[in-house]
């Protein structure tokens, strides 16, 4: 029997399985199984796939009727032979050591979710830097090398790395005796199973190497479609609600599992149009007739943002810090540059030169140059530990240039 059973849901993605494919088949550890299940491709992913298996006969073949990923990774997780299960998406590819190092790392501390760090891929196929303190591992939360469970963080364990399913090794009878499986949704599968993975999982190891190469953004890729998407995250969060609750740890993991929902609705309501934002709201109240208003502050959207925005450039200059979906739409609402916002601060290197609404995008060293009287966060969903290190950031670097309070935090 093979030590691991890597998964690898497949739809049409023959741009980018055949590099997906090969970086398993190039990994330094030998003793594994590759389910390979076609959710009904349209394009040659599938031909790609026979060619793998006819090198390779660890590489196995699945066909179905498109039904999603969810519903491909669930067909595979009991009859998979591994001991250890690993996801992997079809246009994403390993490190050579990935799985080598993965499985020393579960069976050193016996840990039934094993979880590495990630290199973000751009269009270009080049790493994309992203200085977010959040994503995936959240440093200041998360103890590396260290086997924990949720009873040690409950106010932190889903706020300690990211929900993605795709960096981590899971122990396959964890997921068997839980019954844990992806709900049918067609995107958002990985927030209920993620959630709801590292409660059942009684020892979780997190270590910092990129091993998982991720690609952001790419073409066709599901989360773009946002009105579906959308209502999906409201599904995944009731999924995850009605599960705390049936286990009877809902109250003890109310803080950190209404703070993780509120960072998703939060990056979801940045990317709907008003139409969609309106259905979204309304999906959530019925859904969550008596638990929605614990979302309250996320909800709010364009007009009060931007409104903010106007009052705080009245008598200073400012710029915004974070080139977001969210900002790009709040922007597109004025009529005219405003002259008062000398333009956008973003780490990622991708958007330097760029310009968004009526603004350019800066890194930020530009602030020492540009010389604003003050910046305001733009992240939709105030995460907490962003907007921390940020006040830090600017006492020790921006001598003269007030962080501002974001809309969220002036107006609770």
């Amino acid at each position: 029997m093979p030590k691991i059973s890597v998964i690898v849901p497949v739809y049409n993605v023959e741009k980018y399985l055949q590099e997906c494919l090969g970086s398993i088949l190039n990994q330094t550890f030998h003793d594994f199984e590759v389910i390979c299940v076609d959710d009904g491709s349209t394009d040659e992913s599938l031909a790609i796939l026979q060619e793998y298996n006819k090198k390779d006969d660890r590489f196995v073949i699945i066909r179905q009727r498109h039904s999603g990923a969810g519903a491909a990774r669930n067909n595979r997780i009991k009859l998979a032979k591994g001991k250890y299960i690993q996801f992997l998406d079809a246009d994403d590819y390993f490190e050579p050591t990935l799985l080598e190092e993965m499985y020393n790392h579960a069976e050193k501390y016996g840990a039934d979710m094993t979880a590495c760090s990630i290199n973000r891929i751009g269009k270009e196929g080049n790493i994309i830097s992203y200085k977010n303190p959040n994503s995936p591992i959240n440093f200041d939360k998360t103890p590396l090398e260290t086997p924990f469970c949720w009873e040690d963080y409950k106010k932190d364990i889903f706020s300690m790395f990211n929900v993605a399913i795709w960096n981590k090794l899971y122990l396959k009878e964890m997921l068997v005796n839980n019954n844990l499986t992806f709900p049918d949704l067609t995107s958002c599968e990985d927030v209920a199973f993620g959630y709801i993975s590292r409660i059942c999982a009684k020892k979780i190891c997190v270590f910092d190497k990129k091993l998982v190469n991720y690609r952001q953004d790419r073409e066709g890729c599901l989360t773009k479609k946002q009105e579906n998407h959308a209502l999906n995250v409201i599904k995944a969060a009731k999924i995850v609600e009605d599960f705390l609750k049936k286990q009877g740890i809902y109250e003890e993991l109310k803080e950190s599992y209404t703070e993780a929902i509120k960072r998703h609705l939060g990056w979801t309501i940045g990317s709907c149009n008003d139409e969609q934002y309106q259905i979204f709201e309304q999906t959530l109240k019925s859904l969550m007739p008596t638990e929605w208003n614990l979302f309250w502050s996320v909800l709010r959207k364009n007009n009060a943002m931007l409104e903010y925005i106007k009052k705080s450039t009245r008598n200073k200059k400012i710029m915004l810090w974070g080139a977001s979906l969210f900002i790009k739409e709040v922007l597109e609402k004025e009529t005219e540059r405003n002259p008062n916002i000398l333009g956008i601060i973003d780490r990622n290197t991708e958007c330097t030169g760029k310009t968004l609404g009526n603004y350019n995008i800066y890194p930020p060293d530009m602030i020492h140059k540009l010389k604003p009287d003050g910046i305001i966060l733009t992240v939709l969903h105030n995460n907490k530990s962003i907007y921390e290190s940020l006040k830090q950031e600017f006492k020790e670097k921006y001598h003269g240039t007030e962080l501002l309070p974001n809309i969220f935090e002036e107006q609770q």
